[in-house]
């Protein structure tokens, strides 16, 4: 990363508000939007040169297209027009519509791509996001903080870089993609093919619920392993950082090849086959005492759990669901072992699960000042005791983000703050060539010392 700033200039920044004006509101959050309360999701996209194209020709979706049809996208995603406004009670937040804007910046860099973007091994960069400005250190701000922020810088070799950060608690990264698809269609001059639907009392609760005695929610938890013992994880000392890892589609299919070996008639996917060895590969990195536990928790959307549930729904249906075991049991026993169980774990997640979580949180509302640092899985004793975590996001569109100009040649997440999240989190993502060949890119988040046992950028 370049630290140069005087190769940083500001064209602009302004507020985008919505095309279409309506009355301020307070809109409510659903139960299942309170857990990411201090939180942004943020990915940049790089729109490349074409060829033969020079380092002057315009790349990219033009600014003044861009912002023009930012407005129109607004009028139906009001909330991103809004503000995060924090409670003086209990540090919570809430979601003020009063289409105040979306913050959007232009700016420019005297230089090439590569002296600030590592494509290859890229590394948290709020220079690129433009959220330095906004995303607090804790969950106390003032003044209120926008939903939304946008910036846009263009760099002398000709790429135009277009980063998109969101605020969790407002939209979900499938909630997020939408938006980003919606305004991509109005800014090539169409119509959205999907609205969004903006009613979360969709996912209230339940006024008699069986979970609203405190228990958590989620009927399978592996919980054979009876009293844990006692365990404190404290910060890597070598800290901790971002490795990108190359996840080919015959590496996966290999592993799945491994997996249905040893189940004789049953039946995993692809992503519980790779979760598994990921799983196993990462706490073999960490070198745990075998009487000791590991967990791995994974992110199930809740949508289609729910029936006829709105495709369109605008904000959060994450569902955590999560197992645990011994190092020893998890290295010893087959890949079939690890797998099978993330997928009972996944099936597991049904309606009435969902409904449960939602009464749950709706009751058990997490604090914001020690979001996290607590469990994302209500009363499980193994949070963050060696575990791993996972985000599938191989289904987003990313490459089909088209502003009118062409598709991005690179869509990479952004990350986060170290401290925000636990070691061991990564991130499935879909590449530029997954559509023709199926190869996906693993980005995972843990300590250093783990990471340089992981040689090369080959899933392997």
């Amino acid at each position: 990363m370049n630290r140069d700033m005087s190769k940083w200039a500001t064209v602009s920044t302004r507020l985008v508000e919505s095309e279409i004006k309506r009355e301020a509101e307070w809109m409510e959050w659903s139960p299942l939007d309170l857990q990411w309360d201090r939180f942004y999701s943020s990915y940049f996209f790089l729109y490349k040169p074409k060829s033969g194209g020079g380092a002057d020709e315009e790349n990219g979706p033009p600014i003044d297209r861009l912002i023009e049809s930012l407005g129109k996208a607004l009028v139906h995603f009001y909330p991103l027009a809004g503000r995060l406004v924090k409670q003086k009670n209990d540090e919570s937040s809430r979601l003020y519509c009063n289409n105040a804007g979306a913050v959007f910046t232009h700016k420019r860099y005297a230089g090439i791509l590569s002296e600030v973007i590592d494509e290859d091994q890229f590394q948290y960069n709020e220079s690129i996001s433009g959220l330095s400005d906004f995303q607090p250190d804790a969950p106390v701000y003032d003044p209120p903080l926008p939903t939304l922020v946008i910036q846009v810088i263009d760099f002398q070799c000709g790429t135009r870089c277009l980063s998109t950060s969101w605020s969790h608690i407002v939209a979900d990264g499938g909630s997020g993609v939408h938006f980003l698809s919606s305004w991509a269609e109005l800014c090539r001059g169409e119509p959205i093919s999907l609205m969004p639907v903006l009613d979360r009392s969709l996912l209230s609760p339940r006024k008699s619920s069986p979970v609203l005695d405190g228990t958590a929610p989620v009927r399978f938890l592996n919980n054979y392993i009876k009293d844990p013992p006692p365990m404190k994880i404290a910060a890597p000392e070598g800290g901790a950082s971002f490795k990108t890892l190359k996840l080919s589609k015959r590496k996966m299919d290999d592993l799945k090849a491994e997996a249905l070996s040893g189940i004789h008639g049953g039946f995993v996917s692809t992503a519980d086959c790779v979760s598994a060895h990921l799983w196993k590969l990462i706490t073999q990195a960490r070198q745990h005492q075998s009487h000791e536990l590991t967990r791995f928790t994974t992110l199930v959307n809740g949508r289609s759990r729910l029936k006829d549930f709105p495709a369109g729904y605008f904000g959060n249906c994450l569902i955590t669901t999560a197992i645990c075991m011994t190092v020893r049991e998890l290295l010893s026993k087959p890949l079939s072992h690890a797998a099978s169980l993330i997928r009972e774990a996944v099936k597991a997640v049904d309606e009435e699960v969902v409904k449960g979580w939602v009464d749950w949180y709706s009751v058990n509302k997490p604090h914001p000042s020690r979001l996290g640092d607590e469990p994302f899985m209500p009363g499980d004793p193994t949070f963050n005791l060696h575990g791993v975590s996972a985000s599938w996001q191989n289904q987003f569109q990313f490459f089909q983000l088209d502003f009118g100009s062409g598709r991005p040649s690179a869509a990479l997440r952004n990350g986060f703050r170290q401290g925000n999240f636990p070691m061991g989190l990564l991130f499935v993502l879909p590449t530029s060539t997954t559509s023709s060949n199926g190869d996906l890119a693993v980005k995972l988040f843990a300590e250093n010392e783990v990471l340089a046992k992981l040689v090369g950028d080959e899933l392997c």
